[in-house]
């Protein structure tokens, strides 16, 4: 039987199968690692985790504020690198990092997807 841990990790290198992405996580809401996946080796995926889990929950209580609504993903743009944070169910998040040139609109579709399948876990 599968653990819980890989079938989260399966989830990620299905979602990297689409190109572009450097850095991948799924995350508490609290900010707590539940796996990643680092192409470059040059993050700290726990304090992104951390972060990133922070963003989301600034921009879920300024949502509720102003449309009593949830948001499902949040796309910080920077120069050269998108940061993409997708809600994974109550508890969950994904978290991806893309090059500029990645396509931004296959990646959410695919970040949908894999939601749906953390959804089962968490």
């Amino acid at each position: 039987m599968e653990t819980i841990a890989k079938s989260l990790e399966k989830i990620l290198n299905d979602l990297e199968a689409v190109g572009g992405i450097q850095l991948s996580a799924i995350v508490s809401k609290q900010g707590l690692l539940m796996v990643s996946r680092d192409r470059g080796g040059k993050f700290d995926t726990r304090a992104f985790a951390a972060l990133t889990a922070t963003l989301y929950m600034s921009a879920e209580s300024t949502t509720l504020r102003l449309s009593e609504q949830r948001p499902k993903s949040i796309i910080v743009e920077t120069e050269d690198r998108h940061l993409i944070t997708y809600a994974a169910g109550p508890d969950a998040l994904i978290i991806v990092m893309v090059g500029k040139d990645a396509y931004i609109g296959l990646i959410l579709n695919e970040l949908k997807k894999a939601a749906e399948k953390v959804r089962k876990f968490i």
